[in-house]
């Protein structure tokens, strides 16, 4: 499973906010000691879904209270080994309106809108949704995704 692609399914609260985070690592070593291993961040945001890289920020605290003591993300064996592994898909719930474009960098990616409830609007019925199929980005690399 770990060359599969990822679905990311952001949940908006009442102010049009979500946040959350990916741990990796192969699950069969302590290789995570010596950094490899994957900590990503995903914020919603002001119109935007961006991913970032929490590991080099977090040298004192990666996992399981072991400090490293440096992490080069072009050298991360295990990230290397997943670069390609992609976000299949994200689902946005809670949008208060259906965007006109969404795009990642100048790339306009394709999407499906399904009206309903927002985020900030009464908790009756079902949320909004959009999903947004195959927008081009790769779970071990900074992205940004504007919704337009």
């Amino acid at each position: 499973m770990k060359r599969d692609p990822f679905t990311l399914t952001v949940a908006l609260d009442r102010d049009g906010l979500a946040s959350g985070e990916l741990y990796l690592d192969d699950g069969e070593s302590y290789a995570f000691e010596q950094g490899a291993l994957v900590w990503r961040s995903f914020k919603f945001a002001k119109g935007k879904l961006t991913s970032t890289d929490l590991v080099s920020g977090n040298l004192k605290k990666s996992v399981d209270s072991v400090e490293l003591a440096t992490y080069n993300p072009q050298t991360n064996a295990y990230a290397q080994s997943i670069k390609d592994v992609r976000v299949e898909k994200v689902v946005v719930l809670g949008l208060t309106k259906e965007p006109k474009t969404v795009k990642i960098g100048e790339t306009t990616l394709e999407f499906e809108w399904t009206a309903g409830t927002s985020a900030k609007g009464k908790k009756e019925g079902v949320a909004s949704k959009l999903v947004i199929k195959d927008p081009k980005a790769k779970i071990v690399q900074d992205w940004s995704i504007a919704f337009e």
